[in-house]
């Protein structure tokens, strides 16, 4: 009931509270509701109050990557590993962020020091497999998503980046099984029709 919650904290805010939580909490409800520029503004405030304040740093380093200031979410994200170096969540959204500057070196080390911390990280598995497939490492990658799936079996877009690995790889049989678990997971994914349709037509001009 995320915009019930909203309520109560506009109020907590208007009667003059200045617990940086409040300011935090709704600043993530803000941006779970996708009011990306109001939520930036609470959580900066939250910092005002708690200038050290970890989760505060991590959150707004996210919402600036969704807003596209990637430099200044990058700053907030090193702002937080350095308040809490073991901070796994820090370190993947830190690779996020460099991912998407195109710094994928960088990128590949914050992620796996996120996969160090936390070894059942599915979404670090799964990133990792995209900055890998990125240098055309595309059998690290496939191992990656698939360490991926380990972690978390129901892990959909996993599956499907699988799939279209081992279409490069020529594994066209178990690309077939990956695109077929997508379906099923998923059967709304239109690409995973199409690659499979593709998979399928390959495997049949093979075997004639």
């Amino acid at each position: 009931k995320i915009s019930e919650a909203a309520k109560y904290y506009q109020y907590f805010i208007s009667q003059g509270y200045k617990d940086p939580i409040v300011f935090y909490n709704y600043g993530s409800i803000l941006k779970n509701l996708g009011k990306l520029k109001e939520a930036e503004i609470f959580t900066r405030k939250s910092l005002e109050l708690k200038p050290n304040y970890v989760d505060a740093h991590l959150n707004l380093g996210i919402i600036l990557k969704d807003i596209g200031k990637l430099q200044e979410a990058e700053l907030s994200t090193r702002k937080a590993i350095q308040l809490n170096p073991d901070f796994a969540n820090a370190h993947f959204n830190l690779g996020n962020i460099l991912q998407n500057m195109g710094r994928f070196e960088e990128a590949e080390l914050s992620t796996l020091k996120a996969i160090k911390l936390k070894p059942d990280f599915a979404a670090a598995h799964y990133n990792l497999g995209i900055i890998l497939k990125e240098f055309g490492k595309l059998k690290e990658a496939e191992l990656s998503t698939r360490k991926a799936i380990e972690c978390n079996p129901d892990f959909v877009m996993a599956h499907f980046n699988r799939g279209t690995l081992l279409q490069e790889l020529g594994r066209l049989k178990e690309a077939e099984l990956s695109l077929r678990k997508v379906i099923e997971l998923n059967p709304d994914f239109l690409d995973a029709y199409t690659i499979l349709g593709k998979i399928l037509k390959d495997i049949e001009e093979l075997s004639s």
